[in-house]
């Protein structure tokens, strides 16, 4: 799924990094923190388990085929944990990615989900992936908390508006720790890394994808109405809400854009220097993914920081690029 909001990219190399960690990860001693009674709570569904995997193997062949093909290479007990994380987040965020939806609905299906992770969380799943995520949870616990699940639906909540508009870089920050920031710290506890020390880079390395995202979809933002650079900032450059509907840039425009440019680019370099406190290949996988977004800020750059087409397409690089930013890694 292409839009920034809500994507699941850096589920995506995270998960390719549990793969090298596998051999480690499996076996992983489970931590029994519910108690028998939420325990008993989830028994009703174990006879479904494979019904229930064939349903996340089902979502995730529609939207994320490389995860599916990535997932089958895992020892069972930690693709069932990435498994069970991948589909509470994806259906989360079909809720939120329905085209014309009405925001009033959409928020108020966002407040039944929270009520369900309510629920989940005192073990009481509504359905088998409910009950497959709280096996996860017991066995993580007390890295994997419900920290990161809530902040998520707090960010989803907030683009279920008309005419989406961030306030200043504060609250775009917040945003984007909250709809990508967070997919690291719910994935950390399966890499087996030491979760005080690699917090925080995972954070870093979540918001600098998703401001970079959001730079990159500036111009079908733009169609569906919603600007998510900081309205302080464009009023301070006397930028116009309606030229930038209009695609219509202008250099005050890319002043902007390359403020938060800027910002994403420090965020990177925080996660980079953060990535060794990940296991085994981690710090490598950390660092493909930076050059790879450093490669999408040198196109901006590269573009003047205009990142508005007329066509409406979204920034891209070409495949010998993201080659190169792969083998720079290296």
């Amino acid at each position: 799924y292409e839009s920034n909001k809500h994507s699941l990219q850096l589920y995506r190399g995270l998960l390719l990094m549990l793969l090298l960690r596998s051999s480690i990860l499996d076996g992983f001693e489970t931590n029994h923190i519910y108690s028998s009674t939420s325990r008993a709570s989830t028994v009703r569904y174990a006879t479904t388990s494979s019904a229930v995997n064939a349903e996340i193997a089902e979502l995730m062949l529609e939207y994320d085929p490389i995860l599916l093909f990535a997932s089958r290479l895992l020892p069972s007990s930690v693709a069932a944990d990435a498994s069970a994380l991948y589909a509470w987040c994806r259906r989360l965020d079909e809720i939120c990615d329905k085209p014309g939806a009405d925001p009033k609905e959409t928020r108020e299906k966002i407040d039944d989900w929270e009520i369900r992770l309510d629920k989940l969380w005192i073990g009481e799943p509504a359905d088998a992936m409910d009950a497959e995520l709280i096996e996860c949870l017991q066995r993580h616990q007390p890295d994997l908390d419900e920290e990161p699940f809530r902040d998520m639906i707090t960010g989803m909540r907030s683009d279920a508006v008309e005419n989406r508009r961030v306030a200043d870089m504060d609250e775009l920050e917040e945003y984007a720790y909250q709809v990508a920031g967070t997919v690291g710290l719910m994935l950390l506890p399966l890499l087996d890394a030491n979760f005080v020390l690699a917090k925080e880079p995972a954070i870093c390395l979540g918001k600098a994808v998703q401001l970079i995202n959001i730079l990159r979809d500036a111009s079908p933002d733009a169609a569906l109405g919603r600007i998510y650079l900081p309205q302080d900032q464009l009023r301070a450059q006397n930028v116009k809400e309606i030229d930038v509907l209009a695609l219509k840039s202008s250099p005050e425009y890319c002043a902007v854009v390359e403020f938060v440019s800027n910002r994403a680019s420090e965020l990177l370099a925080q996660a980079e220097k953060g990535r060794t406190s990940l296991p085994g290949l981690g710090p490598l996988f950390v660092q493909i993914i930076v050059e790879l977004y450093r490669g999408y800020l040198e196109e901006l750059q590269r573009r003047g920081y205009n990142n508005l087409a007329a066509t409406g397409e979204r920034v891209k690089i070409n495949k010998i690029r993201k080659l190169t930013a792969s083998l720079t890694a290296l």
